[in-house]
């Protein structure tokens, strides 16, 4: 998303701060300086997750660098970095990725419900 457009992240990102305890900002003044990078904390997560994010999000347009990793083994959260050419902010790319995932597995969920239907009824 160029930053011509509507910024989501500008939006959501701060309003949102702070009230999901399993999701922060690492460093909230640094991303509002430069919004082309950004490390977010998933507590309660691991590579289930983190490898979901990393592969939808390296695909996506304006993306040059995500990656993710376990900080400790007993340690029970990730670190999510992404980081974007210039005119793309992060925390747009991070919040689309959350919306093509979603679509991801209803449209998973679908097919699902409909084999073991066909899988129930003995076809």
């Amino acid at each position: 998303m160029d930053q011509s457009d509507s910024s989501i992240s500008e939006e959501l990102l701060p309003r949102y701060q702070g009230q999901f305890p399993k999701v922060e900002i690492l460093d909230y003044d640094a991303y509002r300086r430069d919004p082309t990078m950004v490390t977010i904390v998933f507590r309660e997560e691991d590579h289930t997750i983190g490898n979901i994010l990393k592969d939808v999000i390296c695909k996506m347009k304006g993306v040059e660098f995500c990656g993710y990793n376990v900080p400790h083994p007993l340690e029970d959260k990730i670190l999510l970095r992404i980081q974007t050419r210039e005119g793309y902010r992060a925390g747009d790319i991070l919040l689309n990725a959350f919306r093509d995932l979603e679509t991801v597995m209803v449209n998973l969920e679908e097919k699902f419900k409909e084999s073991y239907a066909v899988f129930k009824s003995g076809i």
